[in-house]
């Protein structure tokens, strides 16, 4: 039996999904938001609410037209990251206006169920399917269907 930390995140170190940095022009960022609502000139963004992964599940985007709160999954679109588990920097100009947004993440997917790079890591290692599963899904009984 192959033996693995009780934490994921060990398995996919290496992958370069594992950490990731964004960091966006305020203008880039504004004309990507206006695609989806017509908020005019981004002022705001605001993590309202994160679950309990630490996944970003409510954001409130302010603009000079309208504000807008975005949930779930459309919070990744709308912001062209890879997930919502990120934390959320601002740089200001010398004037203090906002000019990039820097976002700080981990993973790449939507926080719930089995790490792709992690089972490949496991099945390289010599792990078998049932022990791949059990990693990712505590409390299961693997058995024959048929």
């Amino acid at each position: 039996e192959v033996s693995y930390p009780v934490s994921t995140a060990t398995l996919d170190r290496g992958s370069p999904f594992h950490r990731w940095l964004v960091r966006q022009p305020t203008e880039e960022l504004e004309e990507r938001v206006n695609e989806y609502y017509p908020i005019g000139e981004l002022q705001d963004i605001i993590v309202r609410k994160r679950g309990k992964s630490r996944r970003v599940t409510e954001l409130q985007i302010v603009g000079t037209e309208s504000q807008v709160v975005v949930t779930g999954l459309k919070i990744r679109w709308v912001l062209g990251l890879k997930d919502t588990l990120f934390t959320l920097d601002k740089e200001h100009d010398a004037g203090g206006r906002t000019s990039h947004y820097v976002f700080a993440g981990k993973g790449w997917g939507h926080g719930v169920g089995l790490c792709q790079v992690g089972a490949s890591r496991m099945a390289q290692s010599g792990a078998g399917y049932k022990e791949i599963l059990k990693k990712y899904y505590q409390d299961i009984k693997v058995s024959r269907y048929y």
